[in-house]
């Protein structure tokens, strides 16, 4: 996808939410403020992304489905990897601080991290494989999100390359929806569908009354805990399908509204959209040996106002500055691996046939 092509709002909300995981985890970390926050609903966030523009994606590429889910694998596992290796470095020479700092600030989050001692080859092992398979994600727990969002992705692939007609594509996707109705793979459906009926969808938000209305909503649930829900008489429903219907309120907004496309699209947006996942993945490693470090060093008075004033811009330099590195470059790699598999299997495929005809000749 070219850069004109590109919804760059979509980076910007992409970046945005990115900068809720990294402030809730903060929060949790100073003030263990369960309370406030509401990290799930901004990955809830990701996911609908994600179905949106792995939908493009699939209908502008002319990979086959193999070299796509090689691509997407590599996409991801690059980043992780190099991230991973940070938080196993700080590790190895005992920067973390964080459970020293957890019984300073009372953080029963930030007690949770970093108690073993460090393996490079587990650390390899979970990032490559056990994380997309177990779920295990010792060394940064925001690792969590890979597996559905691997998974995610490779439906979405399928699904593309196999449905040929809107029509059916659609019908696939409500049925991927509804068979995973308790599960974050839901939101690739959501965003898929998004992308596939897009205009459906600004006929049916067509006025700013509906836009306002639909992202008011989905901002309440953004922000919302079981506790406020539970006073305002709604249904007890379990909070992750808040965030979903959060989320998908959100996207079905900025995708229909221009005053947020020109928002989310701003110069500030897109610089978030293109450190969002560098800063996604390497925050908590920062949070538990810089941030902790601050704790457990200054007086208790000024301990927690100096650790976010120190911690906010480092996590953001340190974002743009590892971007090329944790991000880009493993980007570039990850085309090239599928353009090179495409290669191969085309090579191959015409060695047979000659190897074929040879034979009956």
């Amino acid at each position: 996808m070219t850069n004109t092509d590109r919804k760059l709002y979509l980076d910007g909300l992409r970046g945005v939410a990115a900068v809720v995981v990294f402030i809730g985890h903060l929060l949790l970390a100073l003030f263990d403020a369960f309370w406030i926050f509401n990290g799930r609903a901004a990955v809830c966030v990701f996911f609908v992304l994600s179905g949106f523009v792995l939908a493009d994606l699939v209908e502008r590429s002319t990979m086959s489905l193999l070299a796509q889910v090689l691509r997407r694998y590599l996409r991801l596992v690059g980043p992780m990897l190099l991230s991973s290796a940070l938080a196993w470095a700080l590790l190895e020479v005992g920067a973390y601080r964080n459970v020293e700092a957890a019984a300073v600030t009372e953080s029963r989050w930030l007690a949770l991290w970093y108690q073993f001692e460090p393996s490079f080859m587990t650390m390899i092992w979970e990032t490559v494989y056990g994380v997309f398979v177990t779920g295990a994600s010792a060394y940064n727990s925001n690792l969590w999100t890979m597996r559905p969002e691997l998974i995610g992705s490779v439906f979405v692939f399928v699904i593309g390359s196999v449905a040929r007609t809107r029509a059916w594509r659609g019908t696939c996707y409500v049925t991927l929806a509804v068979w995973f109705w308790s599960d974050y793979l839901l939101l690739f459906s959501v965003g898929a569908l998004f992308y596939d009926f897009q205009n459906e969808l600004k006929r049916l938000m067509h006025s700013n009354i509906i836009r306002i209305s639909a992202f008011v909503a989905g901002l309440f649930f953004f922000i919302a805990t079981e506790k406020l829900l539970k006073h305002m008489y709604f249904p007890p429903v379990d909070m992750m399908r808040w965030q979903m219907l959060s989320a998908t309120l959100i996207v079905a907004a900025v995708l229909t509204w221009p005053l947020l496309q020109h928002s989310f699209g701003g110069v500030i947006g897109r610089a978030l959209g293109r450190i969002s996942f560098t800063l996604y993945l390497i925050h908590l490693p920062i949070i538990c040996s810089l941030t902790s470090w601050l704790v457990i060093t200054l007086p208790k008075s000024i301990s927690v106002a100096t650790s976010i004033a120190v911690t906010t811009p480092v996590v953001f330099i340190a974002s743009f500055l590892l971007c090329p590195l944790i991000d880009q470059w493993p980007t570039m790699l990850s085309r090239s691996a599928g353009t090179s598999t495409d290669n191969a299997i085309s090579s191959a495929w015409d060695n047979l046939k000659r190897r074929y005809a040879a034979i009956t000749e």
